[in-house]
Formats: C-alpha cells, structure tokens, sequence
C-alpha cells in the first residue's frame, strides 16, 4: 500500500509522490531525515548525515522528520520504495 505525499520544493513547485508504507515505517523507527538522491544504481534512499539536502531538494514531511527528495530524482520518479534502501550501510 502506498500512501500519496504531495510534497512542495523551496522555489514553490508542488510534486505528489507515492511512498510506500515500509519506507514510512522505516523513516519513523530509525528518528531521522532522508533525502532520495542519484547513486550510479539509481535513485537511493540515504539519512542526511551521508547526503545533505539541497536547495532545491522537495521536502515531505513523515511524522516528526523530513524526507528530501532531490530536484533531479523528481523528474523521473514518482513512487519512493523499500529498493532505494541502503541498509547494508548501517
């Protein structure tokens, strides 16, 4: 099940994305931020503290924490998933 997210840029550009409910869970039990940035694989799901946000980065919030989707991922995806985690990092 995926929940919609409408999720606003800081130029003011709205984009609606859909985030599955593990990635939500997910965010919320490790208690920080994520931003959805470009690997050489492909869209990945980072914390902050590996890949800062940027400027132009859309933001969602999730429950008390933000996940930052980058300006040049949001062109191109429109579902954010459990396969852009990186879990092996941890």
């Amino acid at each position: 099940m995926y929940d919609e997210m409408l999720a606003k840029s800081i130029g003011g550009s709205l984009k609606q994305f859909h985030i599955s409910e593990a990635v939500v869970n997910y965010i919320k039990e490790q208690k920080r931020d994520y931003r959805v940035c470009t690997s050489c694989g492909g869209p990945v799901l980072l914390p902050i503290a590996i890949k800062k946000p940027k400027a132009n980065d859309f933001k969602v919030p999730v429950g008390d924490h933000m996940l930052y989707i980058s300006a040049t991922q949001a062109r191109y995806i429109d579902v954010i998933d459990d396969t852009m985690l990186m879990t092996y990092l941890y």
